[in-house]
């Protein structure tokens, strides 16, 4: 079993290298218009630079799994700024995929936690502009579905029966192209593997396995035990899943510096046991890429597992 560890937004190796600079609308609305609009566009511009950057260390260091920053491009889906990044970025989005593809990177995005399908009107076409926005950067890039943008399932709005229904409700409004890439991932409060699970089957879109989350927000049932039905919601795409590690007893939730890898292990090791071919594993750790280099070298110390590359290793 191929198992290929990557991490979350921004290397801390790469000195002054910061892929989500910001450009607020407070400082848009106080320039000229036109003024406004290339600061902000220069500012994604450096963002998207300093992507290529982290995209060239991760070759170098045989990391072939990426979560690019959704802060990319600043005020792209502010309705009063709104920019049209497939067309303004077109050269530096096609670089940045070409340069993926050559070195088998697999890339994703992860709108933060207000981007929600199942809310009232407005927030969801909040959310269907912000998700039609990391769509044309994967877009622009010319990456196939196996680049997903991976969300929560929403809000539980005192009733769970009838978030869940609204979500199936307002689905269909998300753009195929868009819905093509989407994934929905179990959280650490309400929704749980098993209720994520019923909705991915539902909408026939892949599962995000956070194992952490598990922990914090448990089913009552072992992932391995539904893993075959996990798989399955991935059809062909390599399936994915994210670990984190508690930061401490008190303090659950939160994510430690580096990650545990005595539970992934096990984890790992039934998904072996099952048969499978590949697995990608995105670290959420707060030292990100050296989390996930220590993570694969402590991996690499357990018999039988063999460390390729950086971030590759073999069961």
């Amino acid at each position: 079993m191929e198992i290929r560890i990557g991490y979350v937004s921004m290397a801390l190796a790469i000195f002054n290298n910061t892929p989500s600079s910001t450009f607020t609308y407070k400082l848009f609305s106080q320039r000229p218009r036109e003024e406004a609009m290339q600061r902000a566009i220069e500012v994604g511009r450096k963002n998207l630079e300093a992507t290529r950057r982290i995209l060239y260390y991760n070759a170098a260091h045989g990391i072939r799994l990426f979560r690019l920053s959704s802060s990319l491009i600043p005020l792209a889906t502010h309705p009063e700024v709104l920019i049209d990044v497939g067309e303004v970025y077109k050269k530096e989005l096609a670089e940045l995929g070409g340069f993926a593809r050559r070195h088998d990177i697999r890339l994703s995005m992860h709108p933060n936690q207000f981007t929600l399908l199942n809310g009232k009107d407005p927030v969801v076409e909040a959310a269907i502009r912000d998700l039609e926005y990391h769509a044309a950067l994967l877009d622009g890039m010319g990456l196939d579905d196996s680049a997903v943008i991976n969300i929560h399932v929403g809000g539980v709005y005192g009733d769970k029966a009838s978030a869940m229904e609204r979500l199936y409700e307002k689905f269909p409004e998300v753009p195929a192209p868009v819905a093509a890439r989407m994934t929905f991932e179990n959280d650490d409060k309400t929704y749980t593997l098993l209720e994520t699970l019923e909705v991915c089957e539902r909408l026939g879109r892949p599962m995000m396995l956070d194992l952490h989350h598990d922990w914090c927000n448990p089913s009552g049932t072992d992932p391995l035990d539904v893993l075959g039905r996990i798989r399955a919601t991935w059809g062909g795409r390599p399936m994915k899943i994210h670990v984190s590690s508690p930061k401490e007893e008190k303090d659950f939730r939160s994510h430690a510096d580096y990650i545990n890898p005595e539970p992934l292990a096990a984890f790992l090791r039934g998904c072996r046991e099952a048969g499978m071919e590949r697995i990608d594993v995105m670290v959420e750790a707060k030292m990100k890429d050296l989390a996930a280099l220590r993570l694969a070298e402590d991996l690499g110390k357990i018999r039988g597992l063999k460390r390729t590359d950086g971030g590759m290793l073999k069961w």
